[in-house]
């Protein structure tokens, strides 16, 4: 079993339940709701001090922080990024134990070496500083060609290890049932053109409001489509 692997609690539920708006109807709602929920909670409970967000993109959630640096890699894939700095995951730009912690969300998958980037988050760690992960284990295609790996709860714990960092949780964000849903979402995104576009879209929040009540009332998690890794450097 993963290490430290802890139910959804209760307010993870009613982050994820609540302020819908528009959102509701696009195809990826849901689980862009439950990503930000988890990394809301687990910020709260791990995050201190000075963090790097490896792979900030458009840097959605540097609002969960104070002291905040978020690095991009590639200035002409990401000319539209916010980037505090710009460099590589697996060669970061700063000195060994830098940061109180080291945050990264939907970006392992992207790496072509993700071992060489979680050793380098560990350097960067401070001792008794925290590692917040976030990764795909089932999902589609994306931003490709440079679209790389899927990642299970023991592959993700493997890589934590093996950069010295000792794993606190693992969770899986969702079961089954959100995984299909969304899934299906995207499928029915390749009818969504022309007259049909609107139609397709009154779909999404039915379908992924189902899979969610679900998803809760039998939730089989080996098949959650991303995972949350919490490591701790000694």
């Amino acid at each position: 079993m993963p290490t430290g692997r802890s139910p959804t609690t209760t307010r993870t539920r009613r982050a994820i339940g609540t302020k819908f708006r528009m959102g509701l109807f696009a195809a990826n709602w849901l689980v862009e709701r439950i990503n930000r929920a988890y990394v809301r909670e687990a910020v709260a409970r791990y995050a201190r001090g000075r963090v790097l967000d490896a792979g900030c993109g458009q840097r959605p959630y540097a609002e969960f922080f104070t002291a905040y640096i978020g690095l991009e890699y590639d200035r002409a894939r990401y000319a539209a990024s916010p980037a505090d700095v710009w460099g590589s995951g697996m060669d970061l730009p700063f000195g060994d134990r830098s940061f109180a912690t080291v945050f990264s969300a939907q970006v392992l998958e992207h790496v072509p070496e993700p071992w060489r980037m979680v050793e380098e988050m560990a350097r960067v760690l401070e001792p008794g500083g925290h590692l917040i992960l976030t990764a795909p284990h089932i999902w589609g295609l994306h931003e490709v060609p440079h679209d790389y790996f899927r990642f299970t709860c023991y592959g993700l714990e493997h890589l934590a290890r093996r950069a010295g960092l000792e794993p606190v949780e693992v969770r899986p964000m969702a079961g089954y049932w959100v995984t299909a849903g969304v899934r299906f979402c995207y499928y029915l995104r390749h009818f969504a053109r022309g007259p049909l576009k609107p139609v397709v879209s009154l779909l999404y929040a039915p379908i992924q409001l189902l899979a969610w009540g679900l998803d809760r009332i039998h939730r089989v998690e080996s098949d959650a489509w991303n995972y949350l890794l919490v490591a701790r450097r000694a």
